[in-house]
């Protein structure tokens, strides 16, 4: 074997440890980031609806309870069950479903809007269908909506986020739901109080 094809086979022995090693750690990153998410849903989901006692707990005063926390999103039908945190940013983002700062609460009048990942916690929506419920579930009360309407938007639209006279909910997700890296357009679900009732 002559010196130059050793040299070339060390080469791509380098280069294959090298790939190796960034697989290994990106499989390791998508891991962690995966079992942070479920440590933080299940915490959240212990300090603030506890398994029903004599006696309540009080969620301020329970230990590892986030008080940016609203409550919790579910939609029956899909499979969709998550907390939901005050919040758009990546970091919420990653960890919960996210109130849009500056929209309605949980039981005021007007237009709540939630963003998720359509990757995460928004996956399953692509199965949404008109007339779905959707309930958000807070301590206090559980709030149930029904799907009106869905439709895709550019980024840029952001009338889906405007005040409304009633009380609705509105769930914002990229689209397509397939699309590898940024998508190009938001996928909207608009749905309407019917139901709402001391938890």
């Amino acid at each position: 074997m002559t010196r130059s094809s050793c040299a070339a086979q060390w080469l791509l022995r380098r280069g294959e440890m090298a790939l190796w090693a960034i697989g290994l750690s990106l499989v390791g990153w998508a891991l962690a980031a995966t079992l942070t998410t479920r440590l933080y849903q299940a915490r959240q989901e212990r300090a603030f609806f506890p398994v029903l006692t004599e006696t309540k707990r009080d969620p301020a005063t329970t230990a590892g309870a986030d008080p940016l926390v609203l409550g919790r999103i579910e939609i029956p039908r899909i499979g969709v069950t998550a907390i939901v945190r005050e919040g758009d940013d990546d970091t919420t983002l990653a960890i919960a479903v996210g109130h849009i700062s500056g929209t309605a609460r949980p039981g005021e009048r007007g237009n709540m809007a939630l963003a998720g990942h359509r990757d995460s916690f928004f996956r399953a929506l692509r199965g949404i269908q008109l007339q779905d419920t959707i309930r958000i579930v807070t301590p206090e009360r559980s709030y149930e909506y029904a799907v009106d309407s869905t439709e895709v938007v550019d980024p840029e639209d952001t009338t889906v986020l405007d005040p409304t006279s009633g009380t609705v909910l509105s769930l914002v997700t990229c689209y397509p739901f397939n699309y590898v890296g940024h998508a190009p357009s938001r996928f909207i679900v608009r749905a309407s109080l019917v139901a709402d009732s001391s938890s």
